[in-house]
């Protein structure tokens, strides 16, 4: 399974999560975050090693960084608030509400444009 099918697969997940095609206990919305985030870190991973600058060992801060210096604005940009915004729904705090439904899809739809543009 290459990279970029495996984040087709996360992301078709958490769509399906959301959908509501498959159910899972507790916050369908937050596990749906953490596939799509991961769909993001698979594509942010290989777009790297497509600009010739793989980075095995790297944080995800410092792919992103990669790409806002050797990827397209508009690209980078893209991956950084979506990835920023994924992780925030991953986490849970108790003085926060729990991301609902709409802003998870709107960030699946963040990551399936990215990978589209692949």
């Amino acid at each position: 399974m290459t990279t970029t099918t495996s984040a087709v697969v996360s992301l078709r997940n958490a769509e399906r999560l959301l959908d509501g095609t498959v159910g899972a206990a507790g916050s369908s919305a937050r596990l749906a975050a953490f596939l799509a985030r991961q769909a993001l870190e698979e594509l942010v991973m290989e777009r790297c090693m497509a600009l010739n600058a793989p980075a095995p060992g790297a944080s995800m801060r410092s792919r992103l960084t990669i790409l806002r210096s050797l990827d397209t604005t508009e690209r980078a940009d893209a991956a950084a608030v979506a990835w920023n915004r994924l992780s925030n729904a991953c986490h849970h705090h108790a003085y926060e509400l729990a991301p609902t439904v709409a802003e998870v899809r709107h960030l699946c739809g963040v990551v399936a444009v990215l990978l589209e543009s692949e």
